[in-house]
């Protein structure tokens, strides 16, 4: 076993909603940098209302360079022609010339990674 998933197991999501509800009926947005809190995460939960398109992409850009800072999004699946609505992914990078932000799904058996 190698990597940091061998210091966690689903019980550790019982942190900030009780697991049985989470199984059930998914988790928001809050919820998730609560969780990551829980794990020893130094978490900054920013919505797309709090700034503008050029600050999430100046965002994006900084810590897509960066080997400390790891960018989570909440997105509508159904934007790009998925089955599901609210999904969470990490932004593994960003190309300029396109200005497209590269989504690693974590349902990497359902879907690959999409800019």
């Amino acid at each position: 076993w190698k990597g940091p998933w061998r210091w966690f197991d689903e019980s550790m999501l019982d942190c900030c909603e009780p697991l049985k509800k989470v199984k059930e009926e998914g988790i928001t947005f809050g919820k998730v940098a609560c969780l990551a809190h829980c794990a020893g995460a130094n978490v900054q939960a920013i919505r797309t209302s709090q700034g503008s398109l050029e600050d999430f992409r100046q965002h994006i850009i900084r810590c897509t360079s960066s080997d400390d800072c790891h960018v989570i999004t909440s997105y509508n699946r159904k934007a790009f022609g998925q089955t599901g609505t609210g999904h969470f992914s990490p932004i593994g990078g960003y190309h300029k010339g396109s200005d497209m932000a590269l989504i690693l799904d974590t349902a990497r058996f359902k879907y690959p990674p999409h800019w």
